[in-house]
């Protein structure tokens, strides 16, 4: 009998759909729109930033992470169709 329920518990578990996470991509797979904004919203701010890294988060906004000359990190998010939502 607990074997079977066991079985069960372990059938079930894993039956789950698995949660969506935040996916990192390559500059050059950032969509021309989506770079535009955020290298016009950046410049603004940051003048000298040069962004290095990106990622999809699972609400599908993009988050392109960018380092300043000082070295300090700024953030910019920037939805699909090129509207800003934060600058870090």
């Amino acid at each position: 009998m607990r074997f079977f329920l066991c079985l069960l518990i372990v059938v079930v578990g894993c039956n789950k759909t698995p949660v969506k996470q935040d996916k990192p991509i390559t500059l050059a797979d950032v969509p021309e729109v989506v770079m535009k904004a955020a290298n016009a919203a950046a410049k603004k701010n940051f003048p000298d930033i040069k962004f290095e890294t990106v990622t999809i988060k699972r609400s599908g906004v993009y988050e392109i992470t960018g380092r300043t000359k000082n070295g300090k990190v700024h953030d910019v998010e920037v939805k699909p169709d090129g509207d800003i939502t934060e600058i870090e």
